[in-house]
């Protein structure tokens, strides 16, 4: 599997550049498997601006309430008002209504994002408003399944390399060496701060 292989290269990759807590750490973890989204991609981005700077649990709760509305929309004019009764602010509101809105997104496949090259995707998805270059590279990484992504602005993603690389800068030079499993090292790193 995947997992494994990743797992075992970075264990490799830390033991190499003597990252002795990255090392420790993976030492006592098992691999840990990209959850990928079964979602239509509309949904699934819709789910990604509900979290945007809210905590997991936040995320999920409002996502409970918001995600029936996003799935089976029927009047245009009412949704501003029940997605903002489902605990969206006007701003997030109004991106998940562009987000529902674009037909090119609701007709797109897995498949065909599949073949796209990141440049196209980033290109597809960032001329949504409310999508940024995060949202982006969690799609990559929980909707297409990319094994290497390293999402460098995530918060998590801050506080995990404060604690196992504190000698150094964070940066994407960093990350270089992990190619091509930045993906699976993001897992690892997020579910270290639990």
């Amino acid at each position: 599997m995947e997992s494994d292989k990743a797992h075992k290269a970075l264990l490799k990759i830390s033991t190499e550049k003597n990252f002795g807590l990255l090392r420790r750490y993976l030492e006592k973890s098992e691999p840990i498997e990209i959850k990928l989204s079964s979602l239509p991609l509309v949904e699934y981005l819709s789910s990604v601006v509900v979290s945007q700077q809210l905590s997991t649990k936040a995320a999920k709760t409002i996502w409970s309430r918001v995600h029936p509305l996003v799935k089976s929309y029927t009047n245009y004019a009412n949704l501003d008002a029940e997605l903002r009764l489902g605990g969206l602010s006007r701003s997030k509101a109004n991106y998940v209504i562009g987000l529902i809105g674009n037909l090119n997104l609701s007709t797109l496949q897995k498949n065909d994002l599949m073949k796209m090259s990141n440049i196209e995707f980033e290109s597809l998805l960032l001329a949504n408003k409310g999508i940024g270059p995060w949202s982006v590279q969690m799609a990559r990484m929980f909707y297409l399944g990319d094994a290497d992504v390293m999402p460098i602005n995530d918060l998590g993603i801050k506080h995990a390399h404060e604690h196992f690389f504190s000698e150094h800068a964070l940066n994407e030079k960093f990350y270089e060496p992990f190619r091509p499993w930045r993906t699976y090292l993001s897992l690892f790193m997020w579910q270290s701060l639990s």
